[in-house]
């Protein structure tokens, strides 16, 4: 009888030593909004891109751009697919040179072909996974740097139609990733191992990059100064007004002198941000940044309206008594400063979605998140509380306007009206030295020669 057992105890040995190329190959990354996974299959890369929102309506749209296409938005061959209503998937691969809606291509450079999803990974059960393969990008496998930058755009709204060439609509979210074809595949939703001591991971714990850096300033400064020194300033004008003469100074110091550097370095980092040589694109191609830039003309426009209201207060304060202490503008200023201050919080509750998005870091601190949350009920909480000082505020204002003016201002009213006699009275003269045979168009001339 043979006997097989030193057989058995040594194929397990054999088989751990096969090489380690029979495993399956591929990268996995995921961001806040998309999920993308790539193996590598014989001579394709089959792709599955998942966007982890809930899909309505037609469907959605998504984009992605390999480099083996290009390395960024524009110039670039693309791959777009989206749903139907049918529940069929519609493949289109189409390019752009400029930033326009891509138009479709016959022959694309890599084709690729619709696949059945073979779900790597496990995702939650209202998501829609998209899937393809296209040849592998060989040079760059053989390359020292196998890895592979990949840019993804996705639209809630789809086509509407099935045809590859439809029209397609405008993404609301993009990012990108990096993907190393070489390594052993890892589902990212399984509990990883312990980092090795003394090496560093890509991912929360590694060191920040320039762009991160940049990203971090920009954030605290615009958080400075849209959520801390605005708000500062509007209550000060809210509750301050009613206490001390002084809160003008106050209300004027807070919002233009120390808000308007802050808050004009900290928006003009985010084009800095979307140019960097480090980042995917070259362009504003989200809500955030549009309504950066759209945040901080409202912001200066709101400054101006400010220093007009009170330079004119000050002309109407020496002509008499103000009897309309709140014209329709003086409410334009004020509903404009709410409106700011909200569209605030909004931009930078976006803006932490984005560090997360962009970075694949998770929460840029433990206490980002509660704070702003505290900050939505406590700003607004303590500003409208603020109104039940407005019966005070407007008997103060009508008190003061026909109060009796002290000394000094009746004074310098006064002689402002002097000046303005004696201003009269001059002109009146030198109009009667005007010599009646000369043309009624020469100007009359002082003792020098000179007209006056």
């Amino acid at each position: 009888m043979v006997n097989f057992a030193p057989c058995m105890r040594v194929l397990p040995l054999a088989l751990a030593s096969l090489p380690l190329s029979w495993a399956l190959k591929g990268d996995a990354v995921c961001v806040s909004q998309v999920c993308v996974t790539a193996t590598v299959e014989g001579d394709d890369v089959h792709y599955e891109l998942t966007p982890m929102v809930p899909t309505h309506g037609m469907g959605s749209t998504i984009c992605l751009q390999t480099s083996g296409f290009g390395f960024r938005m524009v110039p670039t061959h693309s791959v777009i697919m989206w749903k139907n209503s049918d529940g069929s998937t519609t493949l289109s691969q189409r390019y752009t040179d400029s930033y326009s809606m891509p138009q479709p291509v016959q022959d694309p450079p890599r084709k690729a072909v619709i696949s059945k999803p073979k779900k790597y990974v496990t995702y939650p059960s209202y998501t829609t996974t998209f899937a393809f393969h296209l040849p592998a990008n060989k040079t760059l496998l053989q390359s020292n740097d196998p890895r592979e930058p990949l840019v993804f755009a996705y639209s809630e709204a789809g086509p509407g139609s099935s045809d590859p060439d439809a029209p397609i609509p405008r993404h609301q979210i993009t990012g990108h990733l990096t993907f190393d074809l070489t390594k052993e595949f890892v589902d990212p939703t399984k509990p990883k191992k312990p980092n090795t001591p003394g090496k560093i991971e890509p991912g929360a714990n590694s060191p920040y990059k320039r762009v991160e850096k940049f990203i971090i300033l920009h954030g605290f400064l615009v958080s400075l100064g849209f959520l801390v020194l605005l708000p500062a300033g509007s209550l000060i004008g809210r509750w301050g007004r009613v206490f001390t003469p002084l809160w003008f100074r106050a209300h004027w110091f807070s919002n233009m002198a120390l808000a308007m550097p802050a808050i004009t370095l900290g928006v003009l980092l985010g084009p800095v941000i979307v140019y960097s040589k480090e980042s995917f694109r070259i362009h504003f191609a989200n809500t955030h940044e549009i309504c950066g830039m759209i945040l901080l003309f409202i912001y200066y426009a709101q400054v101006l309206l400010g220093r007009y209201i009170h330079n004119r207060r000050m002309r109407l304060a020496k002509l008499g008594p103000i009897t309309e202490p709140h014209p329709p503008l003086n409410i334009v200023h004020i509903c404009l400063g709410v409106s700011i201050i909200g569209l605030s919080l909004f931009q930078i509750r976006s803006g932490l979605e984005w560090w997360e998005t962009l970075t694949n870091r998770g929460p840029i601190t433990p206490w980002a998140w509660p704070l702003w949350t505290a900050w939505t009920v406590i700003l607004p909480v303590t500003y409208f509380t603020g109104y039940v000082l407005l019966p005070r505020q407007l008997r103060q204002e009508r008190e003061a306007a026909y109060a009796p003016l002290p000394a000094a201002a009746l004074e310098a009213r006064s002689q402002a009206s002097h000046l303005l006699a004696e201003e009269e009275e001059e002109f009146d003269q030198n109009i009667t030295r005007v010599d009646p045979t000369k043309s009624s168009m020469e100007a009359p001339r002082n003792g020098n020669g000179a007209s006056v």
